[in-house]
């Protein structure tokens, strides 16, 4: 997943004035929809579940709130956890 630093500097490729359309999601927004559900997610969970949403986003989908509810949901469930 890339950091804030790596996607501004991907942006500097871009005009100032052309029109473009981005969505950024970010752990805390893992965390706050984790805490919604109640349940307590550790900083590195919700950078997990950034990243493998990152690798596995479908476009045709996109990311929203029943994605991150789904990836949170399989981190819970994991046997690993």
């Amino acid at each position: 997943m890339p950091e804030a630093r790596e996607v501004i500097k991907r942006l500097e490729g871009y005009k100032p004035d052309e029109h473009i359309a981005v969505a950024i999601w970010c752990e805390q927004d893992v965390i706050e929809q984790a805490e919604h559900r109640g349940i307590k997610l550790t900083q590195e969970e919700a950078q997990d579940i950034v990243d493998e949403i990152d690798r596995k986003q479908d476009c045709s989908i996109g990311i929203n709130w029943d994605v991150l509810d789904v990836y949170i949901d399989e981190l819970v469930n994991s046997p690993y956890r």
